[in-house]
Protein backbone atom coordinates (compact mmCIF):
# COMPACT_ATOMS: atom_id res chain seq x y z
CA UNK A 1 0.00 0.00 0.00
CA UNK A 2 1.01 3.64 -0.29
CA UNK A 3 0.93 5.40 3.07
CA UNK A 4 2.55 8.58 1.78
CA UNK A 5 2.31 10.49 -1.49
CA UNK A 6 4.75 13.11 -2.73
CA UNK A 7 3.78 16.09 -4.86
CA UNK A 8 6.39 18.64 -5.95
CA UNK A 9 8.65 17.68 -3.06
CA UNK A 10 5.82 17.79 -0.50
CA UNK A 11 5.02 14.51 1.23
CA UNK A 12 1.54 13.98 2.64
CA UNK A 13 -0.15 10.98 4.19
CA UNK A 14 -2.49 9.21 1.78
CA UNK A 15 -5.22 8.85 4.44
CA UNK A 16 -5.08 12.54 5.30
CA UNK A 17 -5.12 13.51 1.62
CA UNK A 18 -8.13 11.35 0.85
CA UNK A 19 -9.94 12.64 3.92
CA UNK A 20 -9.44 16.22 2.74
CA UNK A 21 -10.54 15.33 -0.79
CA UNK A 22 -13.62 13.57 0.63
CA UNK A 23 -14.55 16.67 2.63
CA UNK A 24 -14.09 18.95 -0.39
CA UNK A 25 -16.11 16.66 -2.66
CA UNK A 26 -18.88 16.50 -0.05
CA UNK A 27 -18.98 20.29 0.15
CA UNK A 28 -18.98 20.70 -3.64
CA UNK A 29 -21.71 18.12 -4.21
CA UNK A 30 -23.86 19.45 -1.35
CA UNK A 31 -23.70 23.08 -2.46
CA UNK A 32 -26.44 23.17 -5.08
CA UNK A 33 -28.86 20.77 -3.30
CA UNK A 34 -28.59 22.86 -0.13
CA UNK A 35 -29.02 26.09 -2.07
CA UNK A 36 -32.20 24.63 -3.59
CA UNK A 37 -33.49 24.22 -0.05
CA UNK A 38 -33.50 28.00 0.21
CA UNK A 39 -30.25 28.45 2.12
CA UNK A 40 -28.04 31.46 1.33
CA UNK A 41 -24.41 31.05 0.27
CA UNK A 42 -23.18 32.17 3.69
CA UNK A 43 -25.67 29.83 5.30
CA UNK A 44 -24.39 26.86 3.30
CA UNK A 45 -20.77 27.68 4.16
CA UNK A 46 -21.62 28.00 7.85
CA UNK A 47 -23.62 24.77 7.86
CA UNK A 48 -20.90 22.76 6.11
CA UNK A 49 -18.18 24.13 8.38
CA UNK A 50 -20.05 23.40 11.60
CA UNK A 51 -21.07 19.96 10.33
CA UNK A 52 -17.41 19.15 9.63
CA UNK A 53 -16.37 20.14 13.15
CA UNK A 54 -19.29 18.24 14.67
CA UNK A 55 -18.44 15.16 12.59
CA UNK A 56 -14.84 15.06 13.80
CA UNK A 57 -15.82 15.74 17.42
CA UNK A 58 -18.58 13.14 17.37
CA UNK A 59 -16.35 10.56 15.70
CA UNK A 60 -13.65 11.01 18.33
CA UNK A 61 -16.01 10.98 21.33
CA UNK A 62 -17.78 7.86 20.04
CA UNK A 63 -14.43 6.11 19.60
CA UNK A 64 -13.42 7.00 23.14
CA UNK A 65 -16.72 5.59 24.41
CA UNK A 66 -16.48 2.25 22.58
CA UNK A 67 -12.71 1.79 22.82
CA UNK A 68 -11.43 3.57 25.96
CA UNK A 69 -8.51 1.16 26.24
CA UNK A 70 -6.87 2.71 23.18
CA UNK A 71 -6.27 5.97 25.02
CA UNK A 72 -3.65 6.56 27.68
CA UNK A 73 -0.18 8.01 28.04
CA UNK A 74 0.73 7.85 24.35
CA UNK A 75 -2.66 8.59 22.76
CA UNK A 76 -5.07 11.22 24.03
CA UNK A 77 -8.72 11.77 23.14
CA UNK A 78 -8.07 15.43 22.37
CA UNK A 79 -5.42 14.81 19.70
CA UNK A 80 -6.01 16.62 16.41
CA UNK A 81 -4.66 13.74 14.35
CA UNK A 82 -7.15 11.92 12.10
CA UNK A 83 -6.92 8.70 14.08
CA UNK A 84 -9.32 7.06 16.48
CA UNK A 85 -12.47 8.12 14.64
CA UNK A 86 -15.72 6.15 14.56
CA UNK A 87 -18.08 6.67 11.64
CA UNK A 88 -21.40 6.64 13.47
CA UNK A 89 -20.26 9.12 16.08
CA UNK A 90 -19.41 11.51 13.27
CA UNK A 91 -22.76 10.92 11.58
CA UNK A 92 -24.55 11.58 14.87
CA UNK A 93 -22.65 14.84 15.39
CA UNK A 94 -23.34 16.09 11.86
CA UNK A 95 -26.98 15.03 12.10
CA UNK A 96 -27.43 17.01 15.32
CA UNK A 97 -26.07 20.15 13.63
CA UNK A 98 -28.33 19.64 10.61
CA UNK A 99 -31.36 19.15 12.83
CA UNK A 100 -30.66 22.32 14.80
CA UNK A 101 -30.06 24.26 11.59
CA UNK A 102 -33.38 23.13 10.13
CA UNK A 103 -35.24 24.20 13.26
CA UNK A 104 -33.53 27.60 13.42
CA UNK A 105 -33.99 28.34 9.72
CA UNK A 106 -37.45 26.73 9.52
CA UNK A 107 -36.43 24.38 6.72
CA UNK A 108 -37.86 20.88 6.44
CA UNK A 109 -35.34 18.44 7.90
CA UNK A 110 -36.16 15.79 5.30
CA UNK A 111 -35.17 18.10 2.46
CA UNK A 112 -31.80 18.82 4.08
CA UNK A 113 -31.18 15.14 4.75
CA UNK A 114 -31.91 14.21 1.15
CA UNK A 115 -29.62 17.00 -0.05
CA UNK A 116 -26.57 15.54 1.70
CA UNK A 117 -27.25 11.81 1.24
CA UNK A 118 -25.46 11.18 -2.05
CA UNK A 119 -22.59 13.61 -1.28
CA UNK A 120 -22.08 11.82 2.05
CA UNK A 121 -22.01 8.42 0.34
CA UNK A 122 -19.47 9.56 -2.24
CA UNK A 123 -17.31 11.17 0.46
CA UNK A 124 -17.37 7.92 2.43
CA UNK A 125 -16.15 5.98 -0.62
CA UNK A 126 -13.27 8.41 -1.16
CA UNK A 127 -12.30 8.19 2.50
CA UNK A 128 -12.28 4.39 2.24
CA UNK A 129 -9.71 4.66 -0.56
CA UNK A 130 -7.52 6.50 1.94
CA UNK A 131 -8.06 3.74 4.48
CA UNK A 132 -7.03 1.13 1.91
CA UNK A 133 -3.90 3.02 0.89
CA UNK A 134 -3.01 3.52 4.54
CA UNK A 135 -3.71 -0.10 5.48
CA UNK A 136 -6.06 0.81 8.32
CA UNK A 137 -9.61 -0.50 8.95
CA UNK A 138 -8.64 -3.80 7.33
CA UNK A 139 -10.16 -7.21 7.96
CA UNK A 140 -9.36 -10.59 9.43
CA UNK A 141 -7.15 -13.23 7.92
CA UNK A 142 -8.43 -14.92 4.78
CA UNK A 143 -7.34 -17.50 2.21
CA UNK A 144 -9.49 -15.99 -0.52
CA UNK A 145 -7.62 -15.04 -3.71
CA UNK A 146 -8.35 -11.33 -3.24
CA UNK A 147 -6.87 -11.18 0.24
CA UNK A 148 -4.43 -8.30 0.69
CA UNK A 149 -1.13 -8.27 2.61
CA UNK A 150 -0.79 -4.82 4.12
CA UNK A 151 2.75 -3.62 4.95
CA UNK A 152 3.66 -2.94 8.56
CA UNK A 153 3.92 0.72 9.60
CA UNK A 154 7.68 0.43 10.14
CA UNK A 155 10.66 0.85 7.88
CA UNK A 156 12.52 -1.97 6.14
CA UNK A 157 15.53 -1.73 8.47
CA UNK A 158 13.47 -2.34 11.59
CA UNK A 159 11.52 -5.05 9.81
CA UNK A 160 14.77 -6.86 9.00
CA UNK A 161 15.63 -7.05 12.70
CA UNK A 162 12.38 -8.68 13.82
CA UNK A 163 10.31 -11.60 12.70
CA UNK A 164 6.64 -10.76 12.22
CA UNK A 165 4.32 -12.98 10.24
CA UNK A 166 2.31 -11.16 7.64
CA UNK A 167 -0.68 -12.76 5.97
CA UNK A 168 -3.52 -11.79 3.60
CA UNK A 169 -6.60 -10.23 5.14
CA UNK A 170 -10.03 -9.20 3.92
CA UNK A 171 -9.85 -5.79 2.17
CA UNK A 172 -12.91 -4.64 4.10
CA UNK A 173 -12.29 -1.07 3.00
CA UNK A 174 -12.98 -2.15 -0.60
CA UNK A 175 -15.99 -4.22 0.45
CA UNK A 176 -17.56 -1.19 2.09
CA UNK A 177 -16.59 1.13 -0.75
CA UNK A 178 -18.23 -1.08 -3.38
CA UNK A 179 -21.37 -1.74 -1.35
CA UNK A 180 -21.75 1.96 -0.57
CA UNK A 181 -21.44 2.81 -4.27
CA UNK A 182 -23.90 0.12 -5.34
CA UNK A 183 -26.42 1.43 -2.85
CA UNK A 184 -26.55 4.92 -4.37
CA UNK A 185 -28.31 4.10 -7.68
CA UNK A 186 -30.40 1.34 -6.09
CA UNK A 187 -31.78 3.66 -3.41
CA UNK A 188 -32.38 6.50 -5.88
CA UNK A 189 -34.34 4.16 -8.15
CA UNK A 190 -36.34 2.84 -5.20
CA UNK A 191 -37.21 6.35 -4.08
CA UNK A 192 -38.40 7.26 -7.57
CA UNK A 193 -40.37 4.03 -7.98
CA UNK A 194 -42.08 4.41 -4.60
CA UNK A 195 -42.41 8.18 -4.99
CA UNK A 196 -41.13 8.71 -1.48
CA UNK A 197 -41.51 12.11 0.14
CA UNK A 198 -38.86 14.30 1.72
CA UNK A 199 -36.32 12.34 3.71
CA UNK A 200 -37.07 9.12 1.85
CA UNK A 201 -33.68 8.91 0.16
CA UNK A 202 -31.83 9.51 3.43
CA UNK A 203 -33.85 6.90 5.31
CA UNK A 204 -33.55 4.11 2.77
CA UNK A 205 -29.87 4.75 2.10
CA UNK A 206 -29.27 4.87 5.85
CA UNK A 207 -30.89 1.44 6.12
CA UNK A 208 -28.73 0.14 3.24
CA UNK A 209 -25.57 1.63 4.73
CA UNK A 210 -26.21 0.15 8.18
CA UNK A 211 -27.02 -3.25 6.65
CA UNK A 212 -23.77 -3.07 4.73
CA UNK A 213 -21.81 -2.26 7.89
CA UNK A 214 -23.52 -5.13 9.71
CA UNK A 215 -22.62 -7.57 6.92
CA UNK A 216 -18.96 -6.53 6.86
CA UNK A 217 -18.58 -6.30 10.66
CA UNK A 218 -17.68 -10.01 11.21
CA UNK A 219 -14.86 -9.66 8.66
CA UNK A 220 -13.31 -6.57 10.23
CA UNK A 221 -10.34 -6.71 12.59
CA UNK A 222 -11.34 -4.41 15.45
CA UNK A 223 -9.47 -3.91 18.70
CA UNK A 224 -12.71 -3.07 20.48
CA UNK A 225 -14.04 -4.95 23.51
CA UNK A 226 -16.03 -8.07 22.58
CA UNK A 227 -19.24 -6.61 23.98
CA UNK A 228 -18.95 -3.76 21.48
CA UNK A 229 -18.17 -5.97 18.48
CA UNK A 230 -20.64 -8.76 19.22
CA UNK A 231 -23.54 -7.00 20.93
CA UNK A 232 -23.54 -3.19 20.85
CA UNK A 233 -22.59 -2.58 17.22
CA UNK A 234 -24.82 -5.33 15.76
CA UNK A 235 -27.73 -4.03 17.86
CA UNK A 236 -27.17 -0.46 16.67
CA UNK A 237 -27.00 -1.54 13.03
CA UNK A 238 -30.16 -3.64 13.28
CA UNK A 239 -32.06 -0.81 14.96
CA UNK A 240 -30.95 1.64 12.29
CA UNK A 241 -31.91 -0.72 9.47
CA UNK A 242 -35.37 -1.24 10.96
CA UNK A 243 -35.81 2.48 11.67
CA UNK A 244 -34.65 3.45 8.18
CA UNK A 245 -37.09 1.06 6.49
CA UNK A 246 -39.94 2.17 8.74
CA UNK A 247 -39.32 5.87 8.10
CA UNK A 248 -38.92 5.25 4.36
CA UNK A 249 -42.29 3.47 4.23
CA UNK A 250 -43.82 6.34 6.19
CA UNK A 251 -42.34 8.86 3.76
CA UNK A 252 -43.87 6.91 0.87
CA UNK A 253 -47.27 6.81 2.54
CA UNK A 254 -47.18 10.51 3.37
CA UNK A 255 -46.43 11.34 -0.26
CA UNK A 256 -49.22 9.02 -1.40
CA UNK A 257 -51.71 10.56 1.03
CA UNK A 258 -50.79 14.11 -0.02
CA UNK A 259 -51.27 13.21 -3.69
CA UNK A 260 -54.66 11.68 -2.89
CA UNK A 261 -55.79 14.82 -1.06
CA UNK A 262 -54.72 17.00 -3.98
CA UNK A 263 -56.57 14.84 -6.50
CA UNK A 264 -59.73 14.92 -4.39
Amino acid sequence: MIRELTFFGLTVGSYFLMAVIAALVFAAMSWRPLRRCGITRKGVLLLLFVMCIAFLAGARLWNVAVNPGAYGETKHWYTLRLTGLSMYGGILGAFAVLLCFSKIRHIKTGALLDAITVPSAVAFCIARIGCFLNGCCSGKRTDLPWGVVFPLPIDDFVLSLISIERYPVHPTQIYELLLALIGIPLCILLVKKCRAGKGGLFFIYGAWFSAMRLAVLPLRSLNYPDVVKKIIYPAIYLILVAAGIFLFVRACRQRSNSNTEVSV
